[in-house]
């Protein structure tokens, strides 16, 4: 049976993914059929979404309260001085819109909180958290806990970066209050506090976005591993992190413990 242009198409971007033995036509299908929320649009959101785009997602729920500013540009490289003063996750999806037509945005301008995240991660199978907060990680994670949707945690300062996948599922598997304790006395700057060394985020968003399509495909899971990187010294450390049974998110078999 001759194949249509569409599938002719298909096959041939996807060409790349389907040469390697963890991949099939079934795997990018099942990409193209994910609902993924990015929580964040800065220089971590801006990379996992362009390479979660191209690898063929198709349904992105993206949020972000903030515009771009001239200071975002050498990390947030989807953007231009020509998106300054408009809202990133509407110049984010314009920017998607145009190397991936077919991608759908759902860009919601505002701010991650309690009064949403349970919407905002409704009908989703997975989530990137790309915030610079640490309040907003930690209800992202009980979020994700309570609704049992794995999510990829990334963070980024100075010369440093981290990696963590919470997989609700996973009975050993740390949560990211597990390993990173709420602390009443911690001071909660966002990253425009610090310097940051802008390829050091960006390695941190790409590897958020393959954490992703990996845990979507069940491709060596890799929840449970704090992955740990310095742009300094070009060195990745990975720490295995278990479950701590006394954690107030994840410890309950509900998860409803804040």
């Amino acid at each position: 049976m001759t194949k249509t242009r569409l599938e002719e198409n298909f096959l041939l971007r996807n060409s790349r993914h389907l040469l390697l033995n963890e991949f099939d036509e079934n795997s990018i299908l099942r990409l193209t059929s994910a609902r993924i929320l990015i929580v964040g649009a800065g220089g971590l959101g801006c990379p996992a979404a362009l390479y979660l785009a191209t690898a063929g997602v198709k349904n992105i729920k993206w949020v972000d309260p903030d515009n771009v500013e001239i200071s975002n540009l050498p990390r947030q490289v989807i953007f231009t001085e020509k998106d300054l003063n408009i809202p990133k996750v509407s110049a984010g999806k314009r920017m998607l819109s145009n190397i991936v037509p077919e991608v759908n945005i759902d860009a919601i301008h505002d701010q991650a909180d309690e009064t949403n995240l349970n919407k905002l991660i409704a009908g989703c199978e997975i989530v990137l958290d790309c915030t610079d907060r640490f309040k907003t990680r930690h209800l992202i994670n009980k979020f994700c806990i309570q609704n049992k949707v794995p999510l990829v945690i990334g963070s980024a300062v100075g010369w440093s970066g981290q990696l963590l996948v919470v997989d609700p599922s996973s009975q050993n598997a740390a949560c990211y209050a597990c390993v990173f304790e709420k602390n009443p006395e911690f001071i909660d700057h966002s990253c425009g506090a610090f310097g940051i060394f802008s390829p050091v985020v960006g390695t941190i968003g790409v590897l958020q976005a393959g954490e992703a399509i990996k845990t979507l495909l069940k491709i060596k899971q890799t929840a449970g591993k704090l992955l740990l990187f310095d742009g300094l010294s070009m060195s990745f450390n990975q720490i295995n992190v278990t479950k701590n049974i006394h954690c107030k998110v994840c410890s309950n078999s509900n998860g409803l413990k804040s």
